[in-house]
């Protein structure tokens, strides 16, 4: 009787010694992730920072930027359903169409509302890469090292994403205009890395056919991945509880992306280098030296605990916000920003995979995971901003953010406890996750 790991690998016909074997697998996945991710990841960061500086937007306009993708990661269920029912490539290539491309297309916009409306569209497709990059990650690697192939391909995400950064900062500082030039190649290197991680899973043998016909489509389909969640927090109450901690961490960290960009153009009213510099590139630099160590660190203690930590780490980060004066405390708050998010950024993603009962349940947890994201962006962004529309200041929404990084990581540390004594795998992962969900 072949284990639920041997039997994955026969039926995506990959074996433990083709993952990693020679590390082309891992060299190829990160120059495709580099691609694809570390480009949105620069665009990501500075589009609300080009609506209030090259379009004069107000404090709206930004806040349905920084809104709009992680309110929409809310359709990351749905997205989860499409790859289960088409082959990667032909998903990868859905996820362009919609996700990617309406970014280059900012380049020819020319007022407020079409950019914001082609940033909303993009949007649709952030939960995509979510899905499809947790399925790969069990697909081409073996679970003992899934750690390990998560740090290394944020870290290169990361790292590529602060060089565009810098260099689009001081494009933006020269000419306010210069993003009608960097987004469309941004668009042509995006495109490369789809096409070549759909070679990459056929190659590896992590494709598959998908589990239904494509174009099985009715409303009860439609309406099942929404109610199957419900279904699927309320049988698993690890998964629940892990997911309840994430909501309260939410509070936090939302609140402080809402407002970082405001905190730049309003409050300490920076130019596009010294915002590039002090918060993109110092952040994402970070996240780039820190993810690998805590991606090693995972698979020894597992995902919960060293979620745990981080998140009560996060606290330090809106109270440095409260203390900034200018770029180079703003650098230094960004730095701890990043050395404790790329831990979360971990347990993000490898919490989910690992609390999956089987492979192909995968992309399922780890798009509820995603879907639940919208809901607290939508909440707790319009929070941060409200707060400081009708006070003129960010302390009382900053000091909200800090109880909600504090309350979650007590609630994470609980939960790694409980998992801990109930032998759930080392310092909280999962260890056989199927038979002890009941599978």
């Amino acid at each position: 009787m072949l284990s639920e790991e041997a039997a994955g690998a026969a039926r995506t016909g990959v074996d433990d010694s083709r993952r990693l074997s020679g590390g082309w697998v891992l060299t190829v996945h990160v120059l495709c992730a580099v691609l694809i991710q570390g480009t949105w990841s620069s665009a990501s960061f500075l589009m609300p920072v080009i609506v209030k500086k090259s379009f004069d937007g107000e404090k709206y306009h930004a806040l349905t930027i920084t809104v709009a993708p992680l309110v929409l990661l809310s359709l990351s269920i749905f997205w989860a359903a499409l790859l289960a029912r088409v082959k990667i490539g032909r998903y990868l290539l859905v996820y362009f169409a919609c996700g990617l491309a309406p970014v280059g297309m900012i380049a020819m916009a020319q007022n407020l509302t079409q950019l914001i409306a082609l940033y909303c569209v993009a949007a649709v497709g952030v939960g995509a890469w979510s899905a499809v990059q947790g399925e790969l990650i069990r697909r081409l690697y073996p679970s003992e090292r899934s750690g390990k192939a998560f740090g290394i391909l944020t870290s290169g995400i990361f790292l590529f994403g602060a060089l565009v950064s810098l260099v689009v900062g001081n494009m933006l500082k020269e000419d306010p205009k210069a993003f009608r030039v960097f987004l469309p190649v941004m668009c042509g290197m995006q495109l490369a890395g789809v096409v070549l991680l759909g070679w990459l899973a056929r190659r590896a043998g992590a494709e598959r056919a998908g589990s239904a016909a494509a174009g099985t489509i009715s409303l009860g389909a439609t309406l099942r991945p929404i109610l199957h969640m419900g279904e699927v927090l309320k049988r698993d109450r690890v998964f629940f509880r892990y997911e309840a901690a994430f909501m309260t961490y939410g509070v936090g960290w939302m609140i402080c992306w809402a407002l970082v960009p405001l905190l730049c153009t309003e409050v300490l009213k920076l130019n596009y280098g010294e915002i590039s510099e002090s918060t993109a590139a110092a952040y994402q630099f970070t996240l780039a030296l820190v993810t690998l160590p805590l991606g090693y660190l995972s698979d020894r203690i597992g995902p919960a605990r060293l979620t745990a930590a981080c998140f009560a780490g996060l606290t330090l980060y809106p109270v440095l916000l409260i203390l900034t004066g200018g770029a180079e405390m703003l650098m230094v708050a960004s730095v701890v920003h990043g050395i404790f998010a790329a831990g979360v950024n971990v347990g993000w993603l490898l919490g989910p995979v690992s609390l999956a009962p089987t492979r192909e349940m995968v992309p399922q947890y780890v798009a509820i995971h995603a879907s639940l994201v919208g809901l607290r962006g939508a909440v707790f962004q319009l929070l941060g901003v409200g707060l400081y529309a009708m006070t003129g200041r960010m302390e009382v929404p900053l000091v909200i953010a800090a109880l909600g990084f504090a309350w979650a990581g007590y609630q994470m540390a609980g939960l790694w406890r409980e998992m801990r004594q109930n032998g759930r795998g080392p310092g909280g992962a999962v260890e056989k996750s199927g038979e002890k969900n009941g599978k």
